[in-house]
């Protein structure tokens, strides 16, 4: 009797194990497959909008008609930024982070779940898509503007985030992302990153000069990253979000840059 309790137990334990190898290929090729169906998804979409930057063009030297020469100091990625207005409403920017080749549109959803499933074609999607907080201003002049997007295991998204992590000179090289809009380009220098949870109060917004201060004072003490920057003016601050860890972990990868300059987009 002992024997066939036992011999019941192993096939049980057999069976579980092996019903969890299947669970867990399973969910292993659904994400490799999720992950490939994204990068095709943006991939056409960038093809689509023209979201390369040109190498064969000096942007400083860029003119208009009636004002005539105006210099401008961000990379030449010439959007069709009508065109992705007509595609999502809630369009409200194009990311561009050269250190770690992220280049990808911000929208702004109704809520903070919306697009952490869906594409910005509105199609389901593991991935999701890079989203600004939803009560944040949607023309960038917050003090603090929150956007967040997934850690893709292949780097897409803000998956390239760990590369910071173990090597700071990706920033110190290129300290710079940017923001293109219909009329402007906001320029941003990455004055700290760090790890965190979602439950500090490093997602907070905040009206004063003394919590501003309070703020980006902890974020400089507290950052993987060296970098010179002066603040006392209080620029505005754009940070970048992405989680840490496992699926379902409560640890971030906090990124803060600070606004250098907002120049006309001088785009075709």
């Amino acid at each position: 009797m002992k024997g066939n309790i036992q011999k019941i137990v192993r096939i049980l334990i057999s069976i579980c194990l092996t019903g969890l190898v299947v669970f867990c290929g399973y969910r292993m090729v659904d994400a490799i497959v999720s992950e490939k169906k994204a990068a095709e998804s943006y991939a056409e979409l960038a093809a689509k909008v023209g979201a390369t930057v040109r190498n064969d063009s000096t942007p400083e030297t860029a003119d208009t008609v009636e004002e005539g020469p105006i210099e401008v100091f961000y990379p030449d990625l010439q959007l069709d930024i009508a065109a992705l207005e007509a595609m999502n409403g809630d369009f409200k920017g194009w990311l561009y982070f050269p250190a770690l080749d992220i280049s990808y549109p911000i929208v702004q959803g109704e809520d903070n779940s919306y697009y952490l499933k869906h594409a910005f074609d509105d199609e389901k999607l593991y991935a999701g898509c890079i989203f600004m907080d939803c009560g944040a201003s949607d023309d960038w002049s917050d003090r603090n503007t929150f956007v967040f997007g997934h850690n893709m295991r292949d780097g897409s998204m803000f998956g390239g985030f760990k590369k910071l992590l173990d090597d700071t000179s990706l920033c110190e090289e290129q300290p710079y992302f940017y923001i293109y809009t219909e009329d402007w380009v906001y320029t941003y220098k990455i004055f700290s990153y760090y790890k965190t949870k979602s439950s500090s109060d490093r997602y907070m917004t905040f009206n004063t000069d003394e919590t501003y201060d309070a703020y980006t004072e902890w974020a400089v003490e507290n950052s993987l990253y060296t970098a010179r920057m002066d603040l006392s003016d209080r620029p505005n601050i754009v940070s970048l979000s992405t989680c840490y860890g496992s699926a379902g972990t409560s640890r971030r990868i906090m990124i803060h840059g600070a606004m250098t300059a907002k120049e006309p987009y001088l785009h075709e």
